[in-house]
């Protein structure tokens, strides 16, 4: 995957602070998607985390792109996409659709109005919804990778002007009421990509000095990243059985825990994959 998740190229060396960005947007989508409505506060501080992720994706990217554009670089890195990110996202969206089933026959409850019928649409199952929610993310990512060569030609050539014109594009959509906006990953895509290809030395030091963490963190998060959102819809329903107030303090005690518990259980989860089935750990994570 051709993300900060799941970059496969030198640049990301093991435990440099592409990693420890990784860890804290990870965990900070997994907070996110944990909130209630009542708390805003985490919504807006977390809500960063998918566009950083987007930028971070398109730095990747663009990284190591040639000065002058290969159409066999392009279809590399295109190709490579199908085992780094596409199986990965259709088996992600198999699972969560089995996992969804067998809730709905065993314990509907924990399930019930989350998604109503439309997880029997194979469309929606997919791709419009798709039946994974937060993999939303993942499906846009590959059709702004689809769209690189596009995106490539404007970096190199307009540099960071046509990076502001897909800015403002998007922004008339977004504020202006623009019926017909740029889409954001586009522009944030760019913007990564615009910095990783022309480089400013500042940045590149900081992202590629070296860091605590021992590892590369790729494969963990992207596990991670895969696999929490409709685990986290069941657990939060029964943490939030098990509180004994109501109020705030029982939204941020839920949050809290929901956290913990998914982090913990899917930590686990992968580490046991990684010690007996590493082959198809592998698989799971696009072969990191």
């Amino acid at each position: 995957m051709d993300t900060v998740l799941s970059e496969t190229s030198a640049v990301v060396a093991r435990g440099n602070r592409i990693d420890v960005l990784r860890v804290l947007l990870t965990v900070g989508i997994v907070c996110l998607h944990a909130t209630s409505n009542n708390l805003q506060p985490i919504v807006w501080i977390c809500s960063v985390c998918v566009p950083s992720f987007f930028a971070l994706s398109g730095y990747l990217f663009f990284w190591n792109a040639p000065q002058k554009p290969e159409w066999r670089w392009f279809r590399g890195k295109i190709r490579s996409r199908i085992f780094t990110l596409l199986i990965p996202y259709l088996i992600a969206v198999v699972i969560a659709w089995l996992c969804y089933y067998f809730a709905i026959k065993a314990a509907p409850s924990m399930v019930d109005g989350f998604l109503g019928d439309r997880w029997k649409d194979p469309l929606f199952v997919f791709w419009t919804g798709p039946i994974n929610l937060s993999l939303w993310f993942i499906r846009e990512l590959m059709v702004v990778v689809l769209l690189s060569p596009l995106v490539y030609m404007i970096i190199r050539y307009t540099r960071w002007w046509g990076v502001l014109a897909l800015g403002v594009w998007w922004a008339m959509g977004k504020y202006g009421g623009f019926p017909y906006g740029g889409p954001e990953p586009l522009f944030l895509f760019a913007a990564g990509g615009c910095l990783g290809f022309h480089k400013i030395a500042s940045v590149e030091r900081w992202l590629h000095t070296g860091s605590r963490i021992p590892v590369s963190a790729r494969p963990w998060t992207f596990f991670i990243y895969l696999y929490h959102y409709l685990l986290l819809v069941g657990v939060k329903k029964g943490i939030a059985r098990l509180i004994p107030f109501q109020g705030d303090w029982a939204s941020i005690a839920v949050w809290f825990f929901s956290v913990v518990l998914v982090l913990a259980a899917l930590t686990a989860v992968y580490a046991l994959g990684r010690r007996f089935l590493p082959r198809v750990t592998g698989i799971l994570v696009g072969g990191k």
